[in-house]
Order: structure tokens, then sequence, then C-alpha cells
């Protein structure tokens, strides 16, 4: 058995805005998928959904505006020039990546990314996690029908108990409050 705190779990995530907050007294602001001190690291839009990508040195940076974006000049311009410079400009600098991606698929966007060695993830649609391979799905009974959710975490062979019809643990229930 694998336990893992949820709370251990997200608070590492925050990390950063929690460093921020300890050490500087600066509470960071929220950004939604975008990272807050780590540009570009966030959310852009395909032709046919999003992909999130991650650029975190100098080295990264640059493959992304040469291999990925096709604008080798930005490298080098002084708005981006390093990673305080893309945050404080982070406006100018999503539009610009949002401009490039907008125009192309997801798998031709995936296929730049990964050969400039850029990490990429999908941004999922309820609709896509549905679909995905890699749920599983439990049966569960109630008086109104049976219907599937998620299996929990952790818990292969787990199965909801069955939702009893309305009244039919009240006798039960009485007697054991000696009503």
């Amino acid at each position: 058995a694998i336990e893992i705190a949820m709370f251990d779990s997200v608070a590492d995530w925050m990390a950063v805005p929690l460093l921020h907050l300890e050490h500087l007294g600066r509470e960071t602001q929220r950004h939604g998928l975008e990272h807050a001190a780590v540009q570009p690291y966030a959310a852009y839009p395909c032709a046919d959904g999003e992909i999130m990508i991650a650029t975190q040195s100098p080295a990264e940076w640059r493959r992304l505006c040469h291999a990925v974006l096709g604008r080798p000049a930005l490298a080098d311009d002084a708005r981006f020039a390093d990673n305080p410079a893309r945050v404080t400009n982070r406006t100018a600098l999503h539009a610009i990546i949002a401009g490039v991606f907008r125009q192309h698929s997801r798998a031709a966007m995936i296929a730049r990314l990964e050969a400039a060695q850029i990490a990429w993830g999908k941004v999922s649609s309820l609709a896509d996690v549905v679909a995905h391979p890699a749920l599983r799905s439990i049966p569960a009974a109630t008086p109104g029908g049976a219907f599937t959710l998620p299996r929990p975490a952790g818990r292969d062979g787990a199965l909801p108990m069955a939702v009893p019809a309305a009244g039919a643990d009240t006798e039960a229930i009485r007697l054991e409050f000696g009503s």
C-alpha cells in the first residue's frame, strides 16, 4: 500500500508561491494554468485544442524560439531576454506564442515541441478524459438505475455499495435507536 497525503502533494505544487510569501512577504497572484514565476510556462490554443508548454532554461527558450515558433530573433528580443523579463512582459509574450500555436494543429505543435525537446502536455477537456484509455470506471447501482464512476485511486477491485431503496433500512435504524 502506498499512502500519500493530498495536502502534502498540493503544498509541494505550491512551493514557489509559499516561498514568495514566507521569505519575501509577497503573495503570488493567481495565473490559472500559467506558472507565476517561469515563462513561457502556460497553456496555448492550437487550431484543435490546447497544449501546455514549459520552458525553464535559457537553452529551452532559444530552442522554442528557433525550432517551435520559427522566430529566432525573439530569443534576443530585450523584452524576453531572460526569465524575469519574460515574466514582466508575459502578456506580449503570450500573444506572440498564441499567434503561432493557433495556426497549427496540436499534433503539428507537439511534433515541433518533441523535436526541440520542450516539455509539453495536452490540456484535456472533460470529453477527452471520458474517452481516455487510462480511465478506469466501476459500476454503481442506485434504485434509480446503474451508472459508472471513476475508480478511486489505489483501490483495485473496490466497488461502491449499492444505494438502498428509500425506506429499506428504516426498521433496522429504528431498532438501533430504540424507537
